[in-house]
C-alpha cells in the first residue's frame, strides 16, 4: 500500500513541477527516478535500464543540435531569411515553412528534422508575433510527410527496399518513392 501511495504522490509532485516550469525538467525526471530508487520501489536495475535504449543518445544529440542553432543565431539568421520571402502574410509563412520541413525531411530523419526546425520556426513565430505552438504540430507531420518524398527519408522506405531487394528485385532509387510522396505532400 506504501509503494502505491508514495508513488502517487512522487508523480503528483514531478507533473507539479513540469506545470510550474521553475525547475529545470530532466533534474525534475531524475529527482523522482532517485526518490523512488531509494524508497526502494524501484530496483537501480529496473530505475536505469531506460538509458540503455539506444534512441537516447540520438534524440539528446538532437537536442543539444538544436539549442546549439539557436544560441549560435543559426535560426535567427534562417528565420530572417524566410521572413524576407513571407513578408507580413501568415499563409506564405506557414506555407514556407512546411516546404522547407518537407525537403529537410526527404533526406534527414523525422526527429532530426522536427529539431532542427523547432528553434528556426519559433523565432519565426515569434518575430511575427504568433504563438509557436500554431506552426509545431503541422511541422511535425510535414517531416514525416517529407520523409515519404526519397528511399533515406523514412526508415519503413529502407525496410521496404531491403524486403524488395531479398525478394530477388532490384533495389529501390533515391528518388523512387517522389511521385507519390509528392501527392501526398
Amino acid at each position: 500500500m506504501f509503494d502505491m501511495v508514495f508513488t502517487i504522490i512522487v508523480l503528483l509532485g514531478t507533473v507539479i513541477f513540469f506545470v510550474r516550469g521553475k525547475v529545470r525538467s530532466d533534474l525534475i525526471a531524475l529527482c523522482a527516478l532517485l526518490l523512488l530508487m531509494i524508497s526502494g520501489i524501484l530496483e537501480p536495475e529496473d530505475a536505469l535500464k531506460g538509458f540503455s535504449n539506444p534512441i537516447i543518445f540520438p534524440l539528446a544529440a538532437m537536442f543539444i543540435i538544436s539549442g546549439a542553432i539557436m544560441r549560435s543565431g543559426l535560426a535567427q539568421v534562417i528565420s530572417q531569411s524566410v521572413l524576407k520571402l513571407a513578408g507580413t502574410n501568415e499563409n506564405v509563412l506557414f506555407f514556407l515553412i512546411m516546404i522547407i520541413t518537407a525537403l529537410i525531411g526527404a533526406l534527414v530523419s523525422n526527429t532530426g528534422t522536427v529539431a532542427l526546425m523547432m528553434p528556426i520556426v519559433g523565432s519565426m513565430a515569434l518575430a511575427v508575433n504568433v504563438s509557436p505552438s500554431r506552426f509545431l504540430m503541422p511541422l511535425a507531420f510535414m517531416a514525416g510527410i517529407g520523409g515519404m518524398l526519397t528511399l533515406v527519408g523514412n526508415p519503413p522506405n529502407m525496410v521496404v527496399n531491403d524486403v524488395y531487394v531479398n525478394a530477388g528485385f532490384e533495389s529501390l532509387k533515391l528518388f523512387s518513392f517522389l511521385p507519390i510522396g509528392t501527392i501526398c505532400m
